[in-house]
Parts: C-alpha cells; sequence; structure tokens
C-alpha cells in the first residue's frame, strides 16, 4: 500500500544529479512490517528518482526491503557487506547472506545494466565496512534497527556536530521511533554539551518519501549557499557536487585517535559518547560471531 507511484519524480525540479545515499536499517528477520514497508518505500522511491542507495547489502529486515524496493525499481543499489556475513568460498551459493539484487548481478548483471555492486570489506570489526558505506554519499538516511544502527547512527551525528561531515542526516521517524534520540540531543543541548542545535545535527521526518525530499531540497540548498560566498555575481546552480574519496578518511582518523587522546571531561561532552558507547556494544557482538565461526 505504502509503494510510490512510478510516474513519481523530484519534488524540487533543480535537482539534476544523481545522489549517492547512505542508508541505514535493521537486518533482523522479526522487523515489524510497517518499518518493511518504510524501507522498501525508501529503496524504490530512490531507484526512479535516480538516486543510488548504499546499504549492508543484506536479505532482511529493513535492508532486506529496501534492495528489493531497488530491484522492483531498477534503481542503482550498493551493498557493503562484511565476509563474515557470505560465504568465504565461490560455491554456487557464495552470496547467500546477500539479498537477491546482488545474486542476479553476479550471474546476470547484463539484464541490470551492472546496477547493483556488491563491495566486501574485511577486518576483526565493522569500522571498514562503516567507512565504506559513507564514502563518498552525499545524505543518509536512517530507518529503524538496533544497536548496529544505533552505532553508525551516533557515529555520524558526532561528525555532524564537530563538523566534519555537513552532509543532511535524515531519521524515518515512523510512529516515533526515533523521538528519544532527538531527546537525548535536546537534554545535552539544554546542559551545554552540545556546540550546535540538535535540528543542525539529525533531521526526521514521518515517511521516507519526505527524506528524501528533505535532502533533495537540503543540498540545492547548501550548493547554492556556496555558489553565492564564492561568487555574488553568478546565478547558482542546483548541480551538486559530489565528495571525493578522501571525504571520509579524516572522520574515521580523528575518532579512532580520540579515543586514545581524550584527557578532559569536556571531551566526553559530545554525541561521541554515544557513539563510542554503541560501538563497544556491537563490536562486543561482532566479535561473538567472529569467535564462533573461527571455533
Amino acid at each position: 500500500d505504502n509503494i510510490p507511484s512510478a510516474d513519481s519524480q523530484c519534488k524540487d525540479d533543480a535537482i539534476r544529479t544523481s545522489l549517492r545515499i547512505c542508508c541505514y536499517g535493521s537486518s533482523s528477520k522479526s522487523t515489524q512490517k510497517r518499518y518493511l514497508a518504510a524501507a522498501y518505500s525508501l529503496g524504490y522511491e530512490l531507484g526512479i528518482r535516480g538516486h543510488s542507495c548504499v546499504n549492508g547489502g543484506g536479505a532482511s529486515g529493513c535492508m532486506g526491503s529496501m534492495n528489493q524496493g531497488c530491484l522492483d525499481s531498477n534503481g542503482s543499489v550498493i551493498g557493503v557487506i562484511h565476509k563474515m556475513f557470505v560465504f568465504e568460498e565461490r560455491g554456487s551459493n557464495w552470496l547467500e547472506g546477500c539479498h537477491e539484487v546482488f545474486q542476479q548481478n553476479e550471474r546476470r548483471s547484463d539484464k541490470r545494466g551492472n546496477k547493483a555492486k556488491l563491495i566486501i570489506t574485511d577486518g576483526v570489526g565493522l569500522q571498514e565496512r562503516k567507512r565504506m558505506l559513507v564514502e563518498g554519499a552525499d545524505a543518509i538516511v536512517v530507518l529503524p534497527g538496533g544497536t548496529g544502527t544505533f552505532d553508525e547512527l551516533w557515529e555520524m551525528a558526532c561528525a555532524k556536530q564537530i563538523g566534519i561531515v555537513s552532509m543532511p542526516i535524515v531519521c524515518v521517524n515512523i510512529d516515533g521511533y526515533y523521538d528519544a534520540f532527538f531527546q537525548i540531543l535536546q537534554r545535552a543541548k539544554e546542559d551545554n554539551f552540545l556546540y550546535k542545535d540538535p535540528g543542525e545535527i539529525l533531521h526526521f521526518e514521518k515517511s521516507s518519501e519526505e527524506a528524501i525530499d528533505y535532502i533533495e531540497k537540503e543540498l540545492v540548498k547548501q550548493k547554492s549557499g556556496l555558489e553565492a560566498e564564492g561568487d555574488g555575481e553568478k546565478e547558482p546552480t542546483a548541480k551538486i557536487k559530489k565528495r571525493g574519496p578522501s571525504f571520509m578518511s579524516q572522520l574515521y582518523t580523528r575518532m579512532s585517535s580520540s579515543l586514545s587522546s581524550v584527557s578532559d571531561e569536556e571531551s566526553y561532552s559530545q554525541p561521541s559518547t554515544f557513539s563510542y558507547l554503541v560501538t563497544f556494544a556491537s563490536g562486543a557482538f561482532v566479535y561473538s560471531l567472529i569467535s564462533r565461526r573461527e571455533s
């Protein structure tokens, strides 16, 4: 019922460039239908608007529904998955841990015009995977999810708060799922722990379509503002220039070193506190998965 119509298009006619949108969301097979519907709508809507959807490549939960939406709209989709979630040997079922869109592309890429791409990362944790998810992204959309999604969200909220990134980060706040996140940021602002207002760090929309609408308009606004600063005589253009590959390297260098360099109480008074907490919780879970596989 929530599938967007095939004739849907960018609400802002100024958008003329395909965007690279990083999407976070659950991988659980127990994900509720209302969240799955929003995830499918996100993947489908990105596809018919001509944007690329970058996600964790999973076959279940919000990721699975999102990838199905991309498949059904013949959209461009990039999956970034850790090798622990796929078979190590390239047999007939080596991509079993991934969604069908990537399996089909592996076998019949000519029929989809190579619109599905799979990136397999390595490492003892998920840091490389997270880095590759946001590399070159124009914006982030966050669907409902668990600790892994929280980890990804808070890490990027920290990056936005301290000025490493300026991309829009939008939570699809279905039935108030992310209300508590806004409340945490609001309390932190009231207690003078934030440099920015909560709305400058995270934005909240009630549906996937509204999230994409916001991103398109916000990126046009940002681009127009930058060009106006550079040359007040020129008419602002709506073409959006993508950031280079080195865009996210600053984030991971800075956040990795900060764990060992923090020495005063104020340094902990940022969204990074939440990010570190959830990262360690997610890391413990991932480590247990790796340990079981090795044993």
